[in-house]
């Protein structure tokens, strides 16, 4: 029922995973060439049997329809990456660059420092395909090609003036609900609340929502645009302390709604956040500059897919995986 909006967090990280992968200068068998130098096969399936095993640990079955479609994208992506982690080795290669450099052994301490552990750092590089090597590399040719990068002061401020949601507070609501299939469970549902029902333990007996009922239909807070009209319109509208006086229909049923609380919208102060303003407006501006060198530099490169590994070519093609 809840719509989700992915929040900005990690930057710099986020576009670590988009555009980074693995070198490999192993012969044989092989899954693409860049520039003339090899990626093996052998790589190629080390990386997606670590990436498989993590997230099967998560809990994707990839035996399901579901799952079969993720795993021919993870495929894909793993090819991808591959072949991205090349090219931006052989351009650190290039350019001379050092990867212990102190600049870059501090950004990929800011990484770790935001992960949290050594453990989820190791597991989240497995996952996406990548070596802490690779990260390094990154990090050089994303730094040289991006430290020199200012802003002016107006261009702070449309910044700012584009993004405001992220710093100041939409209204919200905080909300439980009771789920149930027909008009006639909500309405004896209200009627056991005006007799002095517990709303939590109602939800817990009687909700059909799983994701709540165990909470005792506790949906936490949601601005505007989160959930579906009809609910949204309904939490936005009653008065704090209040359950709904009539069943509230969705495409998911029939809803008792009881509002917790609700917090008018906080309009940021720029002067006061200017700073974080300033930091986030330039590290977008140096993601923008570094994918449009990146994308030059892909571009110009000369690339050789093996049969069943090129993505415009191929869609869910089976392809030679090492056993697990």
């Amino acid at each position: 029922m809840k719509k989700f909006r992915a929040g900005v967090v990690l930057v710099v990280f986020i576009l670590i995973l988009a555009v980074t992968g693995c070198n490999s200068t192993g012969e044989g068998e092989w899954v693409a060439k860049v520039n003339g130098e090899v990626i093996s096969l052998e790589q190629y399936n080390l990386r997606l049997n670590d990436s498989k095993q993590i997230l099967g640990q998560q809990g994707l079955d990839f035996t399901t329809e579901e799952g079969k479609e993720n795993l021919a994208q993870l495929k894909t992506q793993i090819v991808e990456r591959l072949i991205d982690s090349t090219l931006i080795a052989q351009d650190v290669k290039k350019l001379g660059l050092k990867t212990d450099d102190a600049l870059v052994r501090a950004e990929e301490e800011k990484i770790r420092n935001n992960i949290g552990s050594e453990e989820k750092f190791q597991e989240i590089l497995k996952q996406q395909g990548m070596t802490e090597a690779e990260l390094l590399n990154f990090l050089a040719l994303y730094l040289n090609k991006t430290a020199d990068l200012t802003l002016s002061d107006s261009e702070i401020k449309a910044y700012f003036d584009s993004n405001q949601e992220q710093y100041g507070q939409q209204e919200q609501v905080k909300a439980s609900h009771i789920l149930v299939q027909t008009e006639e469970e909500a309405r004896q549902i209200i009627a056991e609340l005006k007799a002095g029902g517990d709303f939590a333990q109602l939800a817990k007996d009687k909700s059909t929502d799983p994701g709540s009922k165990d909470s005792g239909g506790d949906l936490g807070y949601f601005s505007k645009g989160q959930m579906v009209t009809a609910f949204e319109t309904a939490a936005f509208a009653q008065a704090v302390g209040t359950y709904s006086a009539e069943p509230v229909k969705t495409d998911y049923g029939y809803h008792v709604i009881l509002v917790v609380e609700h917090k008018q919208a906080v309009v940021p102060n720029y002067d006061e956040i200017k700073d974080k303003v300033a930091q986030d407006a330039l590290n977008q501006a140096r993601d923008t500059k570094f994918q449009s060198y990146y994308d030059e530099l892909r571009n110009n490169a000369q690339l050789e897919y093996a049969a069943g590994y090129n993505p415009e070519t191929t869609e869910t093609t089976e392809t030679p995986e090492a056993s697990e």
